[in-house]
C-alpha cells in the first residue's frame, strides 16, 4: 500500500506550528473581557474593603470580597459557558491558557487561607500571583501592554514591604487598574480596530 503522507522539511514544520498557535492566539482575543471584569472587581473591593476598615464601619470588612464571589464568579462562568457555545475546537495552546490561571486559582486557594492563619496580609502574595499569571498570559498572547501590567502588579507587592496592611489595599487597587484594567481595555482596542497581531 502506496504511503502518501507528505514529509514536512523543518522549516514547514515551523510554519504549520506557528500558524496554528497564531489562529490559537487570535480566538483569545476577547479574553480582556476577564481582565476588565477581574480588574473591576478588585479595586471595587479593595477600595471598600480600605474604606470600611479606615472609617471603622463594619466588624468584619472584609467581606467587601463578598463582591468577587457574588459578581466575578457567575459572570466568569456564564461569559465561557457561552464562549463555549461558539467556539473552535480546543487545541494544545488553549489548554495551556487555561491551565494558567487554574493554576493560579488553586495557588490563591491555597495561599490566603495560609497568609490569614499566618496572621500576615493576604496582598502581597495575592499581588505575586496575579503577576506570575498576568506575565505568562501577556507572553503567550504576544501582548506587551499585559507584560507591562504584570510588572506593575510586582512592583506593588515589592511595595508592600514598606507599607502597612491597611495600605496595602490601595496598592492591590491601583495594581488592578494598571496591571488588569488598562490592559484590558487596551487589548480591546486594538481588537476593535483590527491591529492585534497574533494575539
Amino acid at each position: 500500500m502506496e504511503h502518501t503522507d507528505k514529509i514536512l522539511s523543518p522549516q514547514e514544520s515551523l510554519k504549520v506550528i506557528r500558524e496554528t498557535i497564531d489562529i490559537a492566539k487570535r480566538t483569545f482575543r476577547d479574553n480582556g473581557f476577564h481582565f476588565l471584569l477581574w480588574g473591576w472587581l478588585v479595586a471595587i473591593a479593595s477600595l471598600v474593603h480600605w474604606y470600611l476598615w479606615s472609617n471603622s464601619l463594619h466588624e468584619r470588612p472584609e467581606l467587601a470580597w463578598g463582591i468577587m464571589v457574588l459578581i466575578g464568579m457567575p459572570a466568569a462562568f456564564i461569559r465561557e459557558w457561552r464562549r463555549e457555545k461558539v467556539k473552535r475546537d480546543s487545541n494544545l495552546f488553549h489548554q495551556w491558557y487555561n491551565m494558567i490561571w487554574l493554576g493560579f486559582g488553586i495557588s490563591m486557594a491555597l495561599a490566603l487561607p495560609l497568609a490569614v492563619r499566618s496572621q500576615l496580609s493576604p496582598t502581597p502574595i495575592i499581588l505575586i500571583l496575579m503577576g506570575f499569571a498576568t506575565f505568562v498570559s501577556g507572553v503567550m498572547l504576544g501582548f506587551r501592554p499585559l507584560v507591562l501590567g504584570a510588572v506593575i502588579i510586582w512592583v506593588g507587592a515589592l511595595g508592600c514591604l514598606f507599607l502597612t496592611d491597611m495600605q496595602h489595599l490601595l496598592v492591590q487597587a491601583a495594581c488592578a487598574i494598571f496591571g488588569y484594567l488598562l490592559p484590558g481595555y487596551l487589548l480591546n482596542q486594538e481588537v476593535k480596530k483590527g491591529h492585534v497581531s497574533g494575539t
